[in-house]
């Protein structure tokens, strides 16, 4: 029970902050939530495949969410540039991951975790939201610690940029270091992943706090 909570804490904290602010999103925002809800799912799943005697493996579904949240994610950004011709590069840099991705899946296997998929997901991820901070932090019209979208895509760039070196060594370490694999997952992933939606958390809360105060200004 301990460890679940430990791994969705600061999901839940973000799906409640969501809920609070729903009203006043966007869509550029509802995909953040959006995802929440999709991982919820898979995160029962995964736990749920293993209840099956045959079987012995859940990576196969986390390789079936990653290009969901790489699509959602990237969705986002497309959305957040809006016509830039950065657009048109967000939908090759999709199609490169999926051909990295498709490329793991066929020759090793759905049961062992894509990271060179991965890899590429968090390059791509990095960097598209390398450019949103810079975008914000060049906005002269808005405080940063406002902005919600620098809280966000801090989340982002953390858990990605932070994760993606263990994540990549994750089915090696598991296998032939699984003592040194389960406190590293724990570490690096799960303390990340937290960092990442507590500050998505606050993404949400600001888009609310700006959405009221901006109704009052205007009355």
């Amino acid at each position: 029970m301990w460890i679940i909570v430990n791994d969705l804490a600061g999901l839940l904290i973000a799906f409640i902050a969501g809920l609070y602010a729903l009203p006043y999103i966007k869509l550029y925002y509802k995909l953040f939530f959006y995802l929440i809800v999709v991982f919820i799912i898979i995160y029962i799943l995964t736990y749920v495949v293993l209840l099956f005697p045959n079987q012995k493996s859940n990576q196969w579904v986390f390789n079936l969410y990653m290009p969901i949240e790489t699509g959602f994610l990237m969705r986002a950004a497309y959305q957040y540039f809006k016509l830039d011709k950065r657009k048109s590069l967000i939908i090759v840099g999709y199609f490169v991951f999926m051909a990295v991705f498709l490329s793991d899946i066929i020759v090793r296997g759905p049961g062992i975790f894509a990271n060179h998929g991965y890899i590429t997901e968090s390059i791509l991820l990095v960097a598209l939201y390398l450019f949103v901070l810079n975008f914000e932090f060049n906005k002269e019209f808005i405080s940063w610690k406002r902005s919600p979208d620098i809280w966000i895509a801090l989340g982002i760039v953390a858990y990605f940029g932070g994760a993606a070196p263990y994540l990549s060594l994750m089915h090696y370490l598991n296998t032939n270091h699984h003592t040194l694999n389960y406190y590293l997952y724990n570490l690096v992933t799960v303390g990340l992943a937290n960092l990442r939606y507590i500050l998505l958390a606050v993404g949400f809360w600001l888009i609310r706090r700006n959405a009221i105060a901006k109704t009052i200004s205007t009355q």
